[in-house]
């Protein structure tokens, strides 16, 4: 619009009031002047420079499309990303806590077999070791948990309460021949 109002006929005016003192009444109600003036005008020619403005008004249209494109493309990709990692960061805390269920079972049996004398104290140190670390690890889960659930809400302006999980990947092709058919019919 504004590049094409460069090809179209203008119109211009303008309007001024003097007034002067100098003491002398000369009859011409005590000095005042009024001015006024209009102009119009039309291009004729302006060796391209209009519709080179038109196109390029286009162009800078179609770039900043192309611009919010890209950014709900970056936008889509991270909340995907963030997705999947908190249902990745639940499933580690899950496992990670599996795990320090499972050798504190384990601390337990082997402190009771040590009371009896069937193993030594380098044994249960052992175990309370493979506690401890997999205690550590759990924590570190738990952390990885809450930074995932915060980058998610930062995202998506919501929290990652009741997330379904994936849906499962389509199943692969029989064959690299039907593969190829695939790509190429889709692509």
């Amino acid at each position: 619009g504004i590049a094409r109002s460069a090809a179209r006929p203008s119109l211009s005016s303008s309007a001024g009031l003097t007034q002067s003192y100098d003491g002398v009444a000369t009859g011409d109600e005590a000095g005042r002047k009024l001015t006024l003036s209009a102009s119009a005008s039309m291009p004729i020619y302006a060796g391209g420079a209009i519709r080179g403005g038109v196109r390029a008004a286009k162009e800078r249209v179609e770039a900043g499309r192309a611009s919010l494109r890209g950014t709900e493309s970056d936008v889509f990709s991270d909340v995907v990303a963030a997705y999947m990692d908190v249902m990745l960061s639940r499933a580690l805390v899950e496992l990670n806590r599996n795990q320090v269920q499972v050798l504190t079972t384990n601390l337990e049996a082997t402190r009771d077999r040590f009371e009896i004398g069937d193993l030594t104290r380098t044994d249960v140190a052992q175990s309370e070791a493979r506690l401890a670390l997999a205690s550590s690890a759990l924590v570190k889960a738990e952390g990885n948990l809450v930074t995932a659930e915060q980058n998610y809400l930062r995202l998506t302006g919501g929290p990652a309460d009741d997330l379904s999980p994936p849906p499962p990947l389509p199943a692969l092709p029989e064959t690299v021949a039907a593969a190829t058919d695939i790509a190429i019919n889709e692509n």
